[in-house]
């Protein structure tokens, strides 16, 4: 029996990559208004961090971007800052950005191409919402999937940049 074990974990360690190639996000993205974004910079500077949007009409994605600009003195003060990648003709996540009044770029163009290859890919106009953190190389180094009105993914990003565990405030803030 411990052969036989032992047999199968040995051909799926010689038959299996051991490390997959490493998905890197392009050094230069284009937002909504047509900046250039220095995503490389950025990521050598601090914390990058991806926010994946379901769609630009996504009422939960709306109220992360509100909880995100709530904690912007925190996320600030750990080093982070975004990217938002929204599915969407340019207007759309246009008014997005706008009425979220989130201070980072909005991605459209190659959004969903972008988020499908880091897992993130839901089809041609849907995204899986959640976030996704790139090093100084611009490779993914952490991600966390999925949002609900009651999941918004806050405490693991402040953990994952270092911010420590939220605050009973941040847990709660809503809509």
């Amino acid at each position: 029996m411990i052969r036989s074990v032992l047999a199968l974990v040995l051909t799926m360690l010689l038959v299996t990559p051991a490390f997959a190639d490493p998905v890197v996000v392009p050094p230069v993205l284009h937002d909504v208004t047509g900046a250039a974004v220095d995503v490389a910079r950025l990521a050598r500077e601090g914390h990058l961090v991806f926010v994946t949007v379901k769609a630009a009409w996504c009422p939960v994605c709306r109220a992360q971007l509100q909880r995100l600009g709530r904690l912007l003195p925190r996320l600030r003060a750990c080093g982070a800052s975004f990217v938002v990648l929204v599915p969407g003709t340019t207007d759309t996540v246009a008014a997005l950005a706008r009425d979220s009044s989130f201070p980072y770029p909005f991605v459209s163009d190659g959004a969903v191409a972008l988020a499908a290859a880091a897992g993130f890919g839901m089809g041609p106009d849907e995204l899986v919402p959640g976030f996704f953190a790139v090093d100084a190389r611009r490779a993914i180094v952490w991600e966390q999937r999925g949002r609900s009105a009651g999941a918004f993914g806050d405490a693991e990003l402040l953990r994952v940049l270092g911010c420590g565990a939220p605050g009973a405030a941040d847990l709660l803030a809503r809509f």
